[in-house]
């Protein structure tokens, strides 16, 4: 595996520093008890919304769409006011302190049509993918969480992909009770996830060159996939309406980055940007 580049080194160290700026804005945090309880209230919850976003036509593309991800989460009444991130998948905590909860997550990853874009074009297609796995998070602070996923997904791809985030959180009063969130992210996914992604087998690289897009072999390995860093702005309306802002930025690293569909037809960099709204069903039982 390759050391990651200056680019990467920029794109982490900034992560940090944003991250350190926002704890220090946490000293004027007038509400500690936001990561944790709000309310008596034991019923469990169903939230159910969805992320209308940009996002690349593909893993590694240079060009965008919108797209739409479900967003599901169920939980106890008490813990609406905790802290929910866009990177955040859908899952069911089954250990719950207050400080440290652990879990089932899932994921969906949307197929990829080869006849979808010209720099696909020669490559096989891309079924859709299921990842299930378990997470678990920890707030060594009211205004600080972090966050692991590790998922194992099959369909699309075999392989295992695991994420790592931490966000600072600033609840500013003052701005109308918004909540202010950031932090680095990093990305590790093993070679069944990147090779089926960014490798190029043979058979695919002569119809490739046939149909005019040359692209050469490829055999892509396990490692680090990305590091970046996100930040959204959430607004609850009401006891059961939420919505959000938030970016996303990845930049691509080692056997990822180097696949010549990415060198050739993408972009190391890839970005996501959008709004979600979502609703809270309270379900009326303990």
């Amino acid at each position: 595996m390759r050391a990651i580049g200056w680019a990467g080194v920029v794109v982490v160290a900034g992560a940090m520093g944003l991250s350190a700026s926002l704890a220090q804005a946490a000293d004027v945090y007038t509400d500690p008890s936001y990561a944790k309880a709000e309310a008596a209230d034991r019923q469990w919850t169903l939230t159910l919304g969805g992320y209308v976003l940009a996002q690349p036509e593909w893993a590694g593309s240079d060009d965008y769409e919108f797209g739409f991800r479900p967003l599901i989460s169920i939980s106890r009444a008490d813990q609406l006011s905790r802290f929910t991130s866009f990177n955040d998948n859908p899952s069911i905590a089954l250990f719950d302190t207050g400080v440290f909860e652990a879990g089932v997550v899932g994921k969906l990853n949307w197929k990829r049509d080869a006849s979808s874009s010209n720099a696909l074009t020669g490559l096989k297609d891309i079924d859709y993918a299921f990842e299930v796995g378990g997470y678990a998070q920890w707030y060594p602070a009211d205004w600080l969480r972090l966050r692991g996923e590790l998922r194992y997904g099959f369909g699309g791809f075999d392989g295992l992909v695991g994420d790592i985030a931490l966000d600072a959180i600033y609840f500013s009063e003052p701005l109308g009770g918004i909540t202010l969130s950031a932090g680095p992210r990093m990305t590790l996914a093993s070679s069944g996830y990147i090779d089926t992604y960014y490798g190029i087998t043979a058979p695919e690289s002569v119809l490739a060159t046939a149909l005019g897009n040359p692209l050469a072999p490829y055999k892509a390995g396990g490692g680090i996939y990305s590091v970046g860093f996100g930040g959204q702005i959430t607004k609850r309306f009401t006891q059961n309406i939420t919505g959000s802002i938030f970016a996303e930025y990845e930049y691509l690293l080692d056997d990822a980055a180097d696949s010549p569909l990415v060198v050739q037809n993408g972009d190391r960099n890839q970005f996501q940007a959008g709004v979600s709204l979502s609703y809270t069903f309270f379900l009326g039982f303990d």
